[in-house]
């Protein structure tokens, strides 16, 4: 439940919150650490990947007009064990390896780690803020604005109504 509050939040956050900022960044070796490991998670396949959806701008962004201190701070650290990982197991920075080396990395690590809740929170914003980039909603997600007529599969009666609420929760 508390993912479904974490993305409820993200989802309330004004669109500058959530903009890709030029003039925001995190330092170089940690804005590269979660440039690769956005990369790494939704690389450019047929459809663009974080990095093409703007996600470590959006993420450095968020982690400098948005984070509250602590937020921010384990956010951060979260991106340093994953460099500091990658280094005692490769000997090289998550953002010095090829593509492949890094999901060689990254599987193992996130099987360990996913039941942590910093390094799970890390791992869904960056994939909430992908689809919640235009091209993650509008190019990887198939968009319908109309999906088309409606054509019930059942009878509608005053029984068979429809109710609106949160009951998909």
């Amino acid at each position: 439940m508390a993912s479904l509050a974490g993305l409820l939040g993200v989802a309330a956050l004004p669109l500058e919150a959530l903009a890709a900022n030029p003039g925001a960044s995190l330092p170089a070796p940690q804005m590269a650490v979660a440039s690769a490991y956005a990369d790494t998670l939704i690389p450019r396949t047929d459809t663009p990947g974080a990095v093409d959806a703007g996600v470590p701008a959006s993420f450095a962004g968020m982690m400098q007009r948005w984070a509250a201190p602590a937020t921010r701070s384990t956010m951060l650290t979260e991106v340093d064990a994953i460099d500091a990982a990658a280094r005692t197991a490769t000997g090289k920075s998550f953002a010095a390896l090829s593509a492949a080396q890094r999901l060689a990395f990254l599987k193992p690590y996130d099987a360990a780690n996913f039941a942590r809740p910093a390094y799970k929170r890390l791992r869904d914003l960056m994939l909430v803020l992908y689809y919640n980039s235009e091209p993650g909603a509008t190019v990887e997600l198939r968009y319908e604005h109309a999906p088309g007529p409606l054509e019930p599969s059942l009878p509608i009666t005053p029984a068979t109504r429809a109710s609106a609420g949160l009951s998909f929760f």
